[in-house]
């Protein structure tokens, strides 16, 4: 760095002269870069130590190839580094000890670099996110094609080896688990030539005290997988059923499938603002506006008080004086779906013990964890790379980025 500003010939700035700051910012940083990035070049061509004669994999003799250069990219710009080259007979494989230890075997990019790429593409398409690194380090380190390569190498890690990923104990803590899905645009149909939705299934762990911070579980897949990850997740944290208070769901069967096989014994409850809605549209479908409200509200607040009895009775009389309707919202499916949710519905026992009766928290992640990543304009998704994407996200939001950065170095990878 001495050398390189020594070489620098700037004139004297005058007491009252105007100073482009901003310019001479650029120029000093540009002059950093090159000069942290040649004592990387020399610091790592210098640990590339005396000649390896025996394959670490199969023990059989190593023909060294002599020194081979590979132009990398790291956060300092590229750099052109000397590494020693073999190649195995037996494995049949040429192999470089030095990109082994560096953990750039897969490519021409050093952690680093990939640690950046990946925060960016985990919040911006990977158009936006090859734009801003681009602006933020003074160079273009790789095309968005590479970002999306380079995103989707890493949530596939963590798809297949989420232990790199170990996350702290939240111990004794007593929480609330609300899960839901939500639709993400898929690949369109070669046949039919019409877009397919996929649901995206989420998981939020929350303190109802908001002592701690939440977790999040998201899985582009069917239930039972799904069920499988969320338990993963839960046992990594050192979570079972008596770490759970409550389990909030909006009545799909498979929410409450996977609470009974997971998380037994654990108190569910039916989300009141789902619960608000059906009763608001059959209320809708049979009267005028200002009647189907003041039923609709007289309904809610028989819920919010636990008068169970009363408000079976008052839809089981509705769904007597209609029988001929079959709408989705009419009387008969609505005393069906409160039916099955029946023993959900416990809004004044939550209440009383300061629980939440509604899953805002699942509702808000799916907003910001979900959609606002996969569900943009023009977005298509594959099984694989919206769930790499969910992982990277994921891992991010429970405060886990760091540490796997830190594990993927040390396992090198």
């Amino acid at each position: 760095m001495k050398e390189a500003l020594a070489e620098l010939e700037l004139a004297p700035l005058l007491p009252h002269e105007a100073i482009d700051a901003g310019a001479e910012e650029e120029l000093f940083r540009r002059l950093a870069q090159a000069a942290a990035g040649e004592q990387l070049r020399q610091r790592w061509e210098a640990a590339d130590g005396p000649a390896i004669l025996q394959c670490a994999r199969c023990q059989e003799s190593l023909k060294p190839l002599g020194r081979r250069r590979k132009q990398l990219q790291s956060v300092c710009g590229p750099l052109p580094l000397e590494r020693r080259v073999y190649y195995c007979q037996q494995c049949g494989e040429i192999q470089v000890p030095l990109d082994q230890r560096l953990g750039i075997e897969q490519g021409g990019m050093t952690p680093g670099l990939m640690r950046l790429v990946c925060r960016t593409a985990l919040e911006l398409p990977f158009q936006q996110s090859q734009q801003l690194l681009s602006d933020t380090l003074g160079f273009t380190p790789c095309s968005a094609r590479e970002v999306e390569r380079v995103a989707g190498r890493h949530g596939q890690l963590l798809e297949q080896s989420p232990q790199l990923s170990p996350v702290p104990q939240l111990g004794k803590a007593r929480y609330c688990l609300a899960i839901d899905g939500t639709m993400i645009p898929g690949l369109p149909d070669a046949v039919e030539h019409r877009l397919r939705w996929h649901e995206v299934k989420l998981a939020v762990g929350f303190d109802p005290r908001k002592v701690r911070a939440p977790f999040y579980v998201a899985g582009r897949e069917d239930a039972e997988h799904f069920g499988q990850r969320l338990w993963q997740q839960l046992q990594s944290h050192g979570l079972d059923h008596n770490g759970f208070q409550l389990i909030l769901g909006d009545g799909a069967p498979w929410i409450w499938n996977l609470a009974d096989l997971h998380l037994p014994g654990v108190p569910q409850l039916l989300d009141f603002y789902h619960a608000a809605e059906h009763l608001f549209a059959t209320a809708e479908l049979l009267w005028p506006a200002a009647q189907a409200k003041r039923w609709w509200q007289r309904r809610l607040a028989q819920l919010q008080q636990g008068e169970l009895t009363n408000f079976f009775t008052v839809l089981q009389r509705l769904a007597r004086a209609h029988p001929a309707i079959d709408a989705d919202s009419g009387p008969a499916r609505l005393l069906r779906y409160f039916r099955d949710n029946q023993d959900r519905l416990r809004y004044a026992w939550a209440s009383k013990h300061h629980l939440p009766i509604g899953s805002g928290a699942v509702e808000s992640g799916a907003g910001h964890l979900v959609q606002q990543r996969l569900k943009q304009s023009g977005m298509r998704w594959s099984d694989p790379g919206a769930q790499a994407i969910l992982n990277l996200r994921t891992l991010h939001r429970n405060g886990e980025f760091e540490q796997y950065w830190e594990n993927f170095a040390a396992a090198g990878f």
